[in-house]
């Protein structure tokens, strides 16, 4: 699902990604942070974009074609086997391995931060943005057709494997990697808000995964998009449908 970009910027740049840097980024699917990375390293520096699944992989490599970043290289992995990094890469070429709402699906997030870490210099930095429904939704006004959506979005997420908490547990991850853990941050994703509602606009980039899940019909989500619009006009409405966590440490 779509994130704010703007979010996952100011996260990495707190965290200390800047230019003239070497970044690994690993699930980098459609090129999203892949963008945001070259970027704050610009052409001084270079990225390292790794995803399984091929076509995102090309769609990523269309949008940095289309944006004229020539400094990130793809490449079609499996993170989560342990050899990765010992067949793939020399050791200790990288200063930052980053990723968002990526170590919420492997099922073994320490071991392959433990892996992966073994690419950065001594020092290097290590920053993951992951989603959290722990705390949501959160709300002072009833929003039934909100509260419906957020609890399909998450049966989706539980379906397809995921770790719904990993915001909270982004520090303990990175500890028992072996990193020096240095920071954790968190911001609340808003829905309502009037013509700024992209609920949705998210259940339709999600439906067919939803459909395939058994979780909802598509005559329940266009009907859902309809009460959530009907929800959204009063811009006085706000609505926390998940929170945002972002967490870095150092390989020692």
């Amino acid at each position: 699902m779509k994130r704010d970009n703007t979010t996952t910027q100011r996260y990495f740049a707190d965290a200390g990604i800047s230019r003239a840097m070497r970044v690994i980024e690993i699930g980098c699917g459609g090129g999203e942070v892949t963008q945001i990375l070259a970027v704050q390293v610009d052409s001084s520096g270079s990225v390292v974009a790794i995803d399984r699944d091929q076509r995102a992989l090309a769609t990523a490599e269309d949008r940095m074609r289309g944006l004229g970043i020539e400094h990130v290289k793809f490449v079609c992995a499996d993170v989560t086997k342990s050899d990765l990094s010992l067949e793939a890469f020399p050791h200790e070429s990288f200063d930052v391995l980053a990723g968002r709402r990526v170590l919420m699906y492997l099922q073994n997030p320490v071991e392959v931060l433990r892996c992966l870490s073994r690419l950065l210099k001594s020092g290097g930095l290590i920053v993951f943005e992951e989603t959290d429904s722990t705390m949501v939704p959160a709300r002072t006004s009833s929003m039934p057709a909100h509260d419906q959506a957020t609890e399909l979005f998450r049966r989706m997420l539980v379906a397809e494997g995921a770790n719904t908490a990993m915001g909270f547990e982004l520090p303990t991850a990175l500890v028992q990697a072996g990193l020096q853990f240095e920071k954790i941050r968190a911001e609340a994703v808003i829905q309502g808000q009037g013509s700024q509602d992209p609920l949705p606009a998210l259940l339709g980039l999600v439906q067919s995964r939803l459909i395939t899940a058994g979780i909802a019909s598509q005559s329940e989500i266009d009907s859902l998009a309809v009460q959530l619009r009907m929800e959204s006009r009063d811009p006085a409405c706000v609505y926390v449908s998940e929170m945002s966590f972002c967490a870095w440490a150092r390989k020692p």
